[in-house]
């Protein structure tokens, strides 16, 4: 059991989530965690114990964590922006985070969830807030046709941000039929990339003239080769995902249709109330396809590493 120290918070940890970054912690390819690690980052729970006199959090509290751990010292972490830290770490990847039954972590980094939310909204703000910041560095206006490149929980959860900001036509592409047909409930516009071609598809709808926005969650080369293809002149591509290895891009379309590329990283914390102020338009419960107990966390990862009939995958610490 944690004890807090000073400045710290006692979390009884509720759910928490699985995401591609525990699957290469867990196969032991993470550049950085160790083996011990308790790991976890997408997670919710409730305040246990507080040693922090001055904070205005009560034990009894739902919170979720901002699991980015920054230096304070970096010219960007000076500057406001210490989601891009140079030396940026997080909790469940750092240290210890929310797969287990408790955690101590400081108050600073807790932010308070309204009593109504569910433990399984709370759990999914964290890759929530990820498309939340992508939709927020990105130009895009609410008459735009935009496209998100990938369907897996963050591709599908970006399409989400941008409609709970306004935006009307999404589509998502995918070759899975499951994911697909998960974005057509969440009122995406799916997109078989194994039965139909994407360009030409998006080129029909937009009158030859393509996306005004694309988002790129996928990682993959065929991603990152449709992605210049399928955006208009003078559009923008966002780049969601983190490639695992160097892609293959058209520079000579980013120079001949003029495009703005767009890199993202995490989320701010205006991201995460923001991601907390609208989590509950979700269709949470279409988003979360498997939940298991603590005592079947072998089982969660092998599920999601499956990848079959799968999206967010939460593992049910408190039961």
């Amino acid at each position: 059991m944690p004890t807090p120290a000073p400045g710290e918070a006692l979390i009884r940890v509720s759910l928490c989530g699985i995401c591609g970054t525990d699957l290469a912690i867990e196969a032991g390819k993470h550049p950085r965690a160790q083996p011990g690690l308790i790991m976890g980052h997408e997670f919710s729970g409730e305040i246990a114990e507080i040693n922090a006199p001055g904070s205005e959090l009560r034990a009894g509290d739902q919170v979720t964590v901002y699991p980015l751990i920054t230096c304070g010292k970096c010219l960007v972490c000076r500057t406001g922006n210490p989601h891009v830290c140079r030396d940026l770490k997080l909790y469940g990847i750092d240290a210890p985070g929310g797969m287990a039954a408790y955690v101590a972590l400081p108050v600073d980094v807790l932010l308070k969830l309204p009593d109504s939310m569910s433990a399984k909204a709370g759990a999914l703000l964290e890759p929530y807030a990820v498309g939340i910041h992508a939709a927020r560095r990105s130009p895009v206006q609410p008459d735009d046709t935009v496209v998100v490149i990938g369907g897996g929980p963050i591709g599908l959860l970006n399409g989400l941000a941008l409609k709970t900001l306004g935006v009307e036509k999404v589509y998502l592409t995918d070759i899975n039929a499951f994911r697909l047909g998960l974005a057509e409930k969440c009122g995406l516009i799916p997109l078989d990339t194994a039965n139909d071609d994407p360009v030409e598809r998006i080129q029909e709808v937009t009158d030859g003239e393509g996306a005004d926005v694309v988002f790129e969650a996928a990682g993959s080369q065929s991603a990152a080769a449709q992605m210049t293809a399928l955006v208009r002149s003078h559009g923008a591509i966002v780049n969601v995902s983190v490639f695992k290895f160097q892609p293959e891009i058209d520079m000579r379309s980013v120079n001949f249709k003029e495009l703005t590329v767009i890199g993202t990283r995490v989320y701010t914390v205006e991201d995460f109330r923001t991601a907390i102020d609208t989590v509950e338009q979700l269709p949470v419960d279409t988003v979360v396809t498997h939940q298991l107990p603590l005592a079947g966390v072998t089982e969660a990862f092998e599920i999601f590493k499956a990848g079959v009939d799968v999206c967010k995958v939460l593992v049910d610490v408190g039961e």
